[in-house]
């Protein structure tokens, strides 16, 4: 009777029964799982940063070693199944779809950031301003973490309008990416062209490995521990070179406005060729272990976060300011391992119930648009019966 209230709660709070069913490829989410876990850490530690918290050596290297792959990880596993989600929808229900899931949840959370973060100030590490709405519209980086969620609505978009109105190929599509990626540094003056012009290659880089990755002969392949052994001194070698180069990552160099040259930017782009080397060698190392993983069966609870990434990666910066502002603020606690730890662990299994209720409670709309859950919004949910049962 115990063991099944436990089940109960698992499957209620963390959708457990659906996520490790056999119709999902389990090796994506733990791809997914992996990846949104290295994005809170990442997050959560630049805010210690700036709160003016003594973080150790070993704190700051591995934020190093695990922030190149992470975010082209998202973008790789998207370009995966882009070509299915094409021909499932079309292109007018796919860009739709898009929307639904990227477009409407950046514009209603950046709203609700900037809204909470204006009457918030005294605890956030930056102030915000009532222009910032405008950002939404033009400049995403200055929204934080949520210019994912633009960046990829826009490449998958111009992606699938490329497929399908003008029949541009795979390599065509990488050729296109290559380009985009060299141009990058150039396109500083305005954020959402420049991550536009990073993050395509990625995606299709993704599309092009699509029908090998997903071939279960291919499994053994990438779940081999001799595949591990073989790109594993390539990934210490990168990142040892990463954590002694900084500022590498394209997403942040620029070209100062009126010192635009082509030797400029021949030198920005050796510098941003070096950085994407790392990044595949990461995302290689990190598809290889998620194999592995997928073939053990281990770690079961990174497909439950895996499949929550979304909404993990929509309300996590909320939870890691929450949980921050209590340690600083109000218990005057600053063990930087302890506080980070926390937000981490918070954040994940948070962000995940707190969806979960809400999808109980008929208020899907705030993370995804449903005409249907948004008219409801005006009523509060009772608690359902079946909550009530555990």
């Amino acid at each position: 009777m115990f063991s099944k209230k436990i089940s109960d709660f698992y499957n209620y709070f963390f959708n457990a029964e659906s996520v490790l069913s056999g119709k999902r490829l389990p090796w994506i989410d733990y791809a997914k799982g992996i990846s949104i876990f290295l994005v809170v850490y990442h997050h959560a530690f630049l805010g210690l940063k700036a709160a003016g918290l003594t973080v150790n050596t070993w704190l700051i290297n591995t934020n190093m070693i695990v922030y190149s792959f992470r975010i082209p990880m998202f973008f790789m596993l998207s370009g995966v199944f882009i070509q299915q989600g094409i021909r499932k929808r079309g292109l007018k229900n796919y860009v739709k779809y898009r929307a639904k899931i990227l477009l409407y949840p950046y514009l209603l959370w950046a709203f609700m950031e900037i809204t909470i973060g204006y009457f918030l100030q005294r605890y956030a590490n930056f102030p915000w301003r009532a222009k910032a709405y405008l950002y939404v519209l033009y400049d995403p980086k200055l929204m934080g973490p949520l210019w994912y969620l633009i960046g990829l609505f826009n490449v998958s978009v111009v992606y699938a309008i490329l497929q399908t109105k003008m029949k541009l190929g795979g390599l065509g599509h990488l050729l296109l990416g290559i380009i985009l990626y060299l141009l990058s540094p150039a396109l500083s003056f305005n954020s959402m062209l420049q991550q536009f012009s990073i993050f395509y290659v990625y995606l299709a880089i993704g599309n092009l490995i699509s029908r090998i990755i997903l071939n279960h002969n291919s499994n053994r392949l990438f779940s081999s521990f001799k595949t591990f052994l073989v790109l594993l001194p390539f990934f210490i070698i990168s990142q040892i070179y990463f954590i002694h180069h900084e500022n590498m990552d394209p997403f942040f160099m620029g070209i100062p406005d009126g010192l635009f040259s082509w030797s400029r930017l021949l030198s920005y782009d050796w510098i941003a060729i070096q950085y994407f080397l790392i990044v595949i060698i990461g995302c290689m190392l990190m598809a290889n272990i998620c194999f592995a993983l997928q073939q053990v069966g281990r770690l079961q609870f990174l497909r439950v976060i895996g499949f929550h990434s979304l909404y993990i990666y929509l309300l996590h910066m909320s939870i890691v300011f929450a949980v921050r502002t209590i340690f600083l603020y109000f218990f005057h606690y600053d063990n930087a391992i302890v506080v980070l730890s926390s937000q981490i662990a918070i954040a994940c299994i948070g962000a995940v119930m707190i969806y979960n209720l809400c999808k109980h409670w008929g208020l899907i709309f705030l993370y995804e648009f449903d005409l249907d859950s948004l008219k409801k919004a005006i009523r509060f949910p009772t608690v359902s019966p079946k909550l009530q049962k555990l």
